[in-house]
């Protein structure tokens, strides 16, 4: 999952490992736009992630539950709210590490669907890298080193913790990678996608599974089966009961 990407990657992480809670982060300088329906929407979660979203939240709202059953039939759970042009500033995500491995970096896709339609003119796709990856892990697919900022630290994400991401810490970024497509300000949808977690011991989870760097080939690796997963794959879930597993 390295590789070029055509829009700028997410700076330093400055964030909070919370159980509870989350703090407005309010930005008098944010872009004035009317108030007007917005929407996030998050993924649906499966039972072998390893991190899973549990709530967004607009300064102290809840915009976005977690999303963790399929409905019968399938419609879209996605809950629209009012808010002014600096909602995205004041997003904040909820992530939920599963597994019994220390995570120290990730991924996290922003996705703004006004900017295509996915077929024929890719959306435009913000990815916010938090952490670091280990030296283990920092490849390229072509085996060479993969280049990282000297002052991002790694996570410290612990078994069954809660990390809250607030998007007001990474907003200049976000911009400078969409504006010239959309304002952030103008935007009224925000979908969010789980792209990469990499772990203490250099293992990933990646395009739906757990992997291990190969030592023998840099930038390879070793798939470790659809079956495994690191930890009780049924504990840490805070979803409803009859949820649906891998559908």
């Amino acid at each position: 999952m390295f590789g070029p990407w055509n829009v700028v990657i997410g700076g330093a992480a400055a964030l909070a490992l919370l159980l509870t809670g989350a703090a407005y982060r309010a930005e008098p300088a944010a872009a004035a736009a009317a108030r007007a329906e917005r929407q996030v929407q998050v993924p649906i979660a499966r039972r072998n992630l390893p991190v899973v979203i549990t709530k967004v939240t607009l300064g102290s709202t809840v915009v976005q539950a977690g999303r963790f059953t399929r409905p019968r039939p399938v419609i879209d759970s996605t809950t629209p709210f009012e808010a002014d042009g600096d909602w995205i500033q004041n997003l904040t995500i909820y992530l939920l590490n599963r597994t019994s491995r220390t995570i120290v970096f990730a991924r996290i896709l922003l996705i703004f669907p006004e900017t295509g339609d996915g077929v024929t003119r890719p959306y435009r796709i913000h990815p916010l890298d938090l952490g670091r990856m280990p030296a283990g892990a920092a490849f390229m697919s072509n085996g060479e080193l993969l280049s990282q900022p000297p002052e991002r630290a790694p996570l410290s994400f612990e078994p069954g913790q809660t990390m809250a991401v607030a998007l007001g810490d990474h907003i200049d970024r976000i911009r400078s990678g969409v504006q010239s497509v959309i304002p952030v300000a103008a935007a009224t949808k925000l979908k969010i996608d789980l792209n990469q977690f990499c772990f203490v011991d250099a293992m990933r989870w990646a395009a739906g599974g757990f992997e291990y760097p190969d030592p023998q080939h840099p930038g390879k690796w070793k798939y470790r089966g659809s079956a495994y997963f690191p930890g009780d794959i049924d504990s840490n879930w805070p979803g409803l009961p009859g949820w649906v597993g891998l559908q």
